[in-house]
């Protein structure tokens, strides 16, 4: 049994978001991290009404984003990682923006979560967060060094950057799984935007069994076809209120979506 599916089983999950409001160190941080917290229980609480089967929690206010943070940054996001996961039994996973990889392997490790989500695994990109050269030797040398039952989620062509140098799909999606990432991230070219179905097919046709999960754009009336080529989705914007990802997560919205699927 792969390491994915001791997290998720059978299932095409769907993951939803929780969207950390801006932490020390970040230009838009507001002084009170328990507001934080408050912002991100109630989105997490959300989310299990709503019936997801899965959470990623983010550092996503905390723009623009560089490819490290502040200590006090990493000692917030681990405080709330803690906290929340101690409210939630379901699995949970978490990003440092952006691709701060170590950040994100130390504080699943600290905190028991069950993944973590990689943008630049075994690729060189650049974007508004400048250049991130492929983290996955370093991870993974960082894994084996503190190992854990942590399932790593690998983006390609992750959104919001561009390639350094262009390199064909099936050089990339090999390069991701042969560096031992768990499952692949399709996603379209920014938040709330998503890949085509023929893209996701591509995808997964090159990865064969390992899951390929859709990353951005999936909605209640387009989810169904997506999961009919993919093994799973992650959903932000589309369970916001009034979809837009910068609202709080709308119970009534995540309901909706989930009810397609049963």
């Amino acid at each position: 049994m792969t390491t994915v599916q001791k997290i998720f089983g059978d299932k095409k999950p769907i993951i939803g978001m929780v969207h950390l409001k801006p932490l020390p160190g970040s230009p838009g941080y507001g002084g009170d991290l328990e507001a934080v917290y408050r912002a991100a229980l109630a989105d997490l609480e959300a989310l299990k009404q709503g019936g997801v089967d899965a959470a990623i929690v983010e550092n996503f206010g905390d723009i623009p984003y560089g490819t490290t943070n502040e200590l006090i940054t990493y000692t917030a996001f681990t405080h709330l990682a803690t906290r929340l996961r101690e409210q939630c039994a379901f699995p949970l996973g978490l990003n440092v923006q952006f691709n701060d990889y170590q950040a994100e392997w130390a504080i699943a490790y600290a905190c028991a979560f069950d993944f973590i989500r990689v943008e630049c695994f075994a690729e060189n990109r650049m974007g508004p967060n400048g250049f991130c050269p492929p983290c996955g030797p370093e991870l993974m040398r960082l894994k084996g060094r503190y190992p854990r039952e942590i399932a790593l989620l690998a983006d390609v062509h992750v959104k919001h950057t561009f390639p350094l140098v262009e390199q064909p799909l099936d050089f990339t999606v090999e390069s991701i799984l042969e560096g031992g990432a768990d499952a692949l991230i399709c996603t379209g070219i920014t938040t709330g935007k998503s890949p085509s179905v023929d893209d996701v097919r591509e995808m997964k046709r090159l990865a064969g069994d390992v899951p390929v999960i859709v990353g951005s754009g999936v909605n209640d009336k387009t989810v169904r076809e997506y999961l009919a080529v993919s093994d799973g989705a992650i959903i932000g914007s589309s369970f916001k209120r009034d979809g837009k990802v910068l609202n709080p997560v709308d119970p009534a919205r995540v309901e909706r979506l989930m009810a397609q699927l049963r």
